[in-house]
């Protein structure tokens, strides 16, 4: 089921030219998504 799913996404993935910029910008949103959802962990493990 998981190979499924990864075989699945990078088809996806590659169905379209992207441009390196999109590439580049896509990836810092990724990034600063994380970032977001880890800052909004620890910030409800120290309220309790």
């Amino acid at each position: 089921m998981v190979e499924k799913e990864g075989i699945i996404r990078e088809f996806k993935k590659r169905e379209f030219y992207e441009k390196p910029s999109e590439i580049r910008n896509r990836k810092k949103k990724s990034i600063e998504r994380k970032l977001q959802k880890k800052l909004r962990k620890m910030h409800q493990t120290y309220r309790g």
